[in-house]
């Protein structure tokens, strides 16, 4: 990926130097926080800081995909400005998904369609095939056009030997390991059970992929060897692996079933933590489990890591991704190796601002793509780690308030010049991972399920969603109150499901107003200004 960015080092240098100099000039100011009161309602406080919240930031850059995924064919990838990245279209469908999670996690209790057609509509974008939308397909772009589906293992070119060129696997863990997880996490969030066969046919196949010879004979290290499944037909990397145990987890958490216990995945994360490591300690790029297609390279030569040159290839992107990802499962691993990892690959340009290098091989390189990712990447696990002082120094050089543009009427956000100006397809790239950084909620946090009681606490099942904005709304199951933090900016009516009687809405601790019956819900009707409301 990093080709398509050193093709034109001109437009780098310059933009290299403007990101420097707003940097230097503007910083990044914070969002101003939402008000947040303490109330006091028939004896019970509720402290309104003692709950998650989102900022309007946050929830301009939802808006802003909000226009990319729905209302649209699948197959539309408009104002993504992802023409020359087509291969890498999934990627942009499965790590938006992964921030609008989080999002939707940090507040719970608002669950209207706005945020489930967007979640619904990234996962369909994700699979889009040949059979309906031919060469403009997620099929066709992230595999068939390489030619991958051409591939049998060990020898790439002997029709004889066992066929990994499908798209839906075995080898393809960069698809299916993200469609995976985007269903899983919608199942998460929305709980409908329309993914959950689908999920658990994923991960058969990859249990089978893992522990089996792929004839169905059980083999230590699975089908290639190592415990891990190749992205490509020809390579495994363990941030895309990191992506199925996740997704693993996750399933087993909201099924309650037992493919992690199993040992499914033990061999390749043995296999990661101690033969895909550089001489830091730290995850290295990726291995080669074969040839590729056309090579004459001896079988025995393999598996053989990836190299740089003449040294063992490495990525800021791949280790912080993984990282971030593995921490619910081996978090003693990702603690260990963070400071590290920052030691490493972090590069300061002064007090209050960092990058983080692509790769330490190749200190020159300071805007490829890697560079870049691996920036934002280290801003989710910094994130994640509850390391504030490094999000903030590379949000303070990649990103900063004169970037942002928000729409017309002031309700989406995305952001323009600085790192989006490298090439258009970086605006949504910046808009989404930049913004993962900065959520009270990390991916690690994702990993439990919900409890089965969640699904019957009260939540706002609809909305006039394009009139108000939702900062805190969640249901508080111990204090028995709905908290509500809201900014209307034309009056608007909620709905709410789950309560088993007559609400009543109060705001500074005096009742606001009864919420009316409406079928089995309660509606709420709120005039333009900001609330702090309990419900209750």
């Amino acid at each position: 990926m990093s080709q398509i960015l050193k093709q034109n080092k001109f437009i780098i240098t310059v933009l290299v130097i403007s990101i420097v100099f707003a940097g230097m000039t503007f910083g990044n100011l914070p969002t101003p926080p939402t008000t947040m009161s303490v109330q006091t309602i028939d004896g019970v406080t509720f402290n309104f800081a003692d709950y998650r919240s989102l900022n309007k930031d946050q929830i301009g850059m939802f808006n802003y995909f909000d226009t990319l995924a729905t209302g649209r064919a699948y197959n539309s990838w408009d104002g993504w400005y992802a023409d020359g990245f087509k291969s890498g279209l999934h990627y942009l469908a499965a790590f938006t998904t992964y921030v609008m999670s989080m999002l939707f996690e940090t507040t719970p209790g608002y669950r209207s369609s706005a945020y489930q057609d967007v979640a619904y509509s990234l996962v369909k974008m994700m699979n889009t095939t040949i059979d309906e939308y031919g060469n403009d397909s997620i099929e066709y772009w992230e595999w068939t056009h390489t030619n991958w589906d051409d591939y049998y293992y060990p020898d790439p070119n002997n029709s004889s030997d066992l066929y990994t060129g499908g798209f839906r696997g075995p080898a393809n863990i960069m698809w299916t390991g993200h469609y995976a997880l985007m269903m899983a996490l919608y199942e998460r969030s929305f709980n409908t059970g329309e993914f959950a066969s689908e999920i658990g046919w994923f991960i058969d196949d990859w249990n089978t992929s893992l522990t089996t010879d792929g004839y169905g004979n059980p083999q230590e290290g699975g089908i290639w060897g190592v415990g891990l499944i190749p992205c490509e037909p020809y390579i495994v990397f363990i941030q895309c692996n990191s992506i199925p145990i996740f997704a693993t987890e996750l399933f087993d958490n909201i099924y309650d079933v037992n493919y992690m216990e199993s040992g499914m995945w033990d061999y390749g994360l043995n296999y990661a933590n101690t033969v895909m490591q550089d001489k830091y300690g730290l995850f290295s790029h990726s291995n080669r489990v074969s040839p590729y297609l056309g090579s004459n390279d001896s079988l025995d030569d393999y598996p053989r890591p990836s190299m740089q040159g003449d040294e063992l290839a490495v990525s800021s992107y791949g280790a912080s991704w993984a990282m971030a990802f593995l921490e619910y499962t081996q978090e003693d691993e990702t603690i260990s190796d963070y400071e590290r990892f920052i030691e490493v690959y972090g590069r300061d340009l002064s007090s209050s601002e960092m990058y983080m290098l692509g790769s330490y091989n190749q200190p020159g390189s300071f805007t490829d793509l890697d560079t870049v990712l691996g920036s934002f990447f280290t801003m989710a696990l910094a994130n994640q780690r509850g390391d504030f002082q490094t999000v903030n120094r590379l949000r303070n050089f990649w990103l900063g308030p004169s970037n942002q543009v928000w729409s017309e009427d002031g309700r989406a956000m995305h952001y323009e010049d600085g790192i989006a100006s490298l090439y258009q397809m970086l605006q949504p790239v910046a808009t989404g991972l930049g913004t993962w950084g900065t959520l009270p909620v990390t991916i690690r946090d994702l990993a439990d399920a919900r409890s089965p009681e969640f699904w019957d606490y009260p939540f706002i099942s609809a909305a006039d969603d394009d009139s108000i904005w939702v900062y805190q709304a969640e249901w508080d199951p111990v204090k028995e109150g709905f908290i509500l933090n809201i900014k209307v900016d034309q009056t608007a009516t909620l709905t709410f499901s789950n309560f088993d009687s007559a609400p009543t809405a109060y705001a500074g601790g005096v009742v606001l107003q009864q919420l009316e019956l409406d079928g089995s819900d309660y509606t709420l009707s709120l005039t333009p200004g900001s609330y702090n409301i309990v419900i209750r």
